[in-house]
């Protein structure tokens, strides 16, 4: 583990910085190399199908080269399932991070044992899809061959100067964690002197980054990766927590993912773009196709699903607060600006399938930075609305909107609670039992909500971005 002094940087922290180009720290070293079959050996099929939920896979009791891939296999193993998409999969432009184009669904999952005699590999952490056997949809499974970074953390320090000395996507500028289990990152700091990706977990398991403080890019641009937290190739049952990500093109973005990760209690605002008029999203997707993800208790101005470069499916957007309106001033280095174009709380681009928005609090009656939200839904980005669906595609008659389940969310259009049943009791949570230990004392958990007095009440990592981190004039 590297350990610093504080996330303040020198001198009363500890600061880390990174000349000639390259990434600042790394976890593993596989980088993106993680994501492709070459990192691996040829996938194994499965005799029956991994259903959705279950911990077991089959590669068969019998035969020569099942036999040889069971040995394989061994107990503590990280592997990736996937297998060929089916027509609701929109692989777009993005062939990349995934084993071979064309397998865009994707987890990668870790290996608990091994029943030699019926082919079964038991695992760690239940499966995100149904993988099909056979057929035109043919699942695999393939052992991730290089060693596996575990246990590894850096915390308590800023970084500076790192670069993406590579292709877009390659690698990050700052923290790069790839093929790693268990990992973490926690109470640091990037800025504006860091190209590329600031933290990027590819090929991951269960790691976290937490308590950060994730901002600025030292170049802003289209693909030139001025992205926040980044999670890719597969990466499954990650945690991003209480962290801020401000003043980047993406703040964080899902890409690839493997399902089972949580996005929760972070603030993601200030998302970038030219011009400055448009806005960009705080909590996006990208790249096909992530899927069963958990969107829980952010304050993000603008959250979207993106179809630019394939579709996404069946993500959960729980207790978020979504105003459409970012934090002045709304874009770096834009001057004071009301953004008019793409503005909305929630944005699903044509393609997204299956979406479920529940318990939330969406839309402003304030105008500070953006028009405020003219109507309820709308298929065309340039009104500003509560929600954009289908846009570049069928508009309201589009997938994005038939399959979108929409309950129990405040918007400030109704003025009120919109349900399509009978009202429910809202859970305070998704996935935590109980108020988390790191809460602040005297704060309400959970902080937003429909069903709360106020609705929106104080996330901490917002006071502390407040307090501590107000931004220099740009």
């Amino acid at each position: 583990m590297l350990r610093g002094s504080g996330s303040n940087g020198a001198p009363t922290g500890t600061t880390v910085v990174k000349s000639g180009g390259g990434t600042v720290l790394a976890i593993g070293k596989d980088r993106d190399f993680i994501c492709y079959n070459g990192m691996m050996p040829a996938g194994v099929d499965l005799v029956e199908d991994g259903a959705k939920e279950s911990t077991t896979l089959n590669v068969g009791p019998s035969g020569v080269s099942a036999a040889s891939a069971r040995r394989n296999f061994s107990p503590g193993d990280l592997a990736l399932v996937d297998l060929i998409d089916d027509p609701t999969i929109q692989q777009g432009d993005c062939s990349y991070f995934k084993r071979f184009p064309k397998r865009s669904v994707s987890q990668r999952v870790e290996i608990r044992s091994v029943d030699q005699a019926t082919g079964k590999l038991s695992l760690s952490s239940p499966l995100h899809w149904n993988f099909r056997a056979g057929g035109s949809y043919q699942a695999q499974i393939s052992r991730v061959t290089s060693p596996t970074t575990r246990w590894a953390g850096v915390e308590n320090l800023k970084i500076m100067g790192g670069t993406n000395d590579n292709y877009p996507g390659a690698t990050a500028g700052g923290i790069d964690i790839s093929n790693a289990a268990y990992c973490w990152v926690k109470d640091v700091e990037t800025g504006g002197t860091i190209g590329g990706v600031h933290i990027s977990l590819t090929g991951t398991y269960r790691c976290v980054v937490r308590d950060s403080y994730v901002h600025h890019s030292a170049k802003y641009g289209f693909g030139t990766d001025s992205y926040g937290i980044v999670l890719k190739c597969g990466a499954a049952e990650n945690l991003v927590e209480n962290n801020i990500a401000r003043y980047m093109n993406k703040p964080i973005q899902l890409n690839t993912t493997g399902g089972g990760n949580v996005i929760a209690y972070n603030y993601a605002d200030n998302a970038w773009s030219t011009p400055g008029e448009w806005q960009e999203t705080s909590i996006d997707t990208h790249c096909s196709f992530p899927h069963m993800e958990l969107i829980e208790g952010n304050l993000a101005p603008h959250i979207g699903i993106a179809g630019t470069h394939g579709n996404s499916g069946y993500l959960t957007f729980f207790r978020n607060y979504a105003s459409s309106q970012f934090a002045s001033p709304a874009v770096w280095n834009d001057g004071p600006l009301v953004q008019t174009g793409n503005v909305a709380a929630m944005v699903f681009a044509a393609g997204s399938i299956g979406m479920n928005v529940i318990g939330n609090v969406l839309g402003s009656t304030k105008t500070t930075t953006a028009a405020a939200s003219r109507t309820y839904e709308s298929g065309d980005g340039s009104v500003p609305s509560i929600f954009t669906l289908g846009n570049d595609g069928a508009g309201l008659s589009d997938v994005a909107a038939k399959t979108l389940l929409r309950n129990g969310n405040y918007d400030t259009i109704h003025r009120s609670v919109v349900w399509s049943g009978t009202p429910l009791a809202l859970p305070p949570s998704l996935y935590l039992s109980s108020r988390p230990a790191w809460w602040p004392t005297g704060m309400p958990w959970p902080w937003a909500g429909p069903d709360l007095e106020p609705m929106v009440g104080t996330l901490p990592a917002k006071l502390r971005s407040d307090t501590n981190y107000n931004p220099p004039t740009p």
